[in-house]
């Protein structure tokens, strides 16, 4: 007979809205590159199957919208497009999310992750659908506002850089707390950001180094290297830079909000699954 049992690996959302967790950051970035040496070609297959979507639903979306170079000239075509990806994607892409959580706390996964969360799609468009109407309100008043005190436009640039970073960071566990914990949007992007602003500046390190990251890999194409050597250089770059940051991400995850891990004990043999 199979006897289950529940165990908490990391933190726990009550530790978490109090900011009763330590981010070192050195170890997590140490830990995400071991968890990427062993953990990269599910993510890679998966993030691949997922550009591959949603090359094809640009390409028969904008057909129906009259061209791709229609909807480019169209700023609603443009709104309605980025619903449409937005609404179709971040299913999967919330399936890429749980797989950097599972290597975080030792489980191998497969390309098909992506489709192993499909059954709370809903909530994860919804909550999509409201941290990008959150980041282009804010984001649109401040550039009103410092448009109307006439800054100059590479700091309105800059500055709008900054501030969708920081919300990025803020907004970062919404996803995985709607799948891992069955938590409704409203709820997910709430706790992410009651949590999160404890240690946001130690976030804040730890995505700069993935910027730096990917800037270097653009590096070699600035630099004069011919088109066909920069491409190759950043394909390689990004095959080790994507996994490494997701990896990373399930770390984080990991450390603030805990995973919750079912065991089942069968016939001496113990196998763990997500609870959700």
């Amino acid at each position: 007979m199979k006897e289950k049992r529940f165990v908490q690996i990391g933190s726990n959302v009550e530790k978490a809205v109090q900011g009763d967790y330590s981010l070192d950051v050195p170890a997590i970035l140490k830990e995400g590159w071991a968890l990427t040496q062993k953990n990269k070609q599910s993510i890679l297959s998966g993030l691949s199957f997922i550009l591959l979507i949603g090359v094809i639903i640009t390409l028969v979306a904008s057909e129906y919208m009259g061209g791709i170079e229609q909807v480019m000239q169209d700023n609603q075509k443009q709104m309605l497009l980025n619903f449409l990806i937005t609404v179709l994607l971040w299913p999967f892409i919330a399936g890429i999310e749980m797989m950097g959580i599972s290597h975080a706390v030792g489980i191998k996964t497969r390309t098909g992750f992506v489709f192993a969360f499909l059954k709370r799609s809903a909530f994860i468009a919804m909550a999509a659908l409201i941290i990008t109407l959150i980041s282009t309100l804010i984001i649109g008043s401040i550039v009103s506002f410092l448009g109307l005190l006439k800054i100059d436009p590479s700091l309105i640039n800059f500055v709008t850089v900054i501030v969708g970073l920081i919300l990025t960071i803020f907004l970062s566990a919404s996803i995985p707390l709607i799948v891992e914990k069955n938590m409704t949007p409203i709820l997910s992007i709430i706790l992410s950001v009651k949590a999160i602003r404890f240690q946001w500046l130690k976030l804040l390190q730890i995505y700069s180094v993935f910027i730096l990251l990917a800037i270097l890999t653009l590096l070699p194409g600035l630099i004069g290297i011919p088109p066909i050597l920069s491409f190759f250089i950043f394909l390689v770059a990004l095959f080790f830079l994507a996994p490494f940051y997701y990896n990373v991400k399930g770390i984080l995850y990991r450390e603030i909000f805990g995973v919750q891990m079912q065991v089942i004990d069968n016939n001496g043999d113990q196998d763990m699954f997500f609870s959700a």
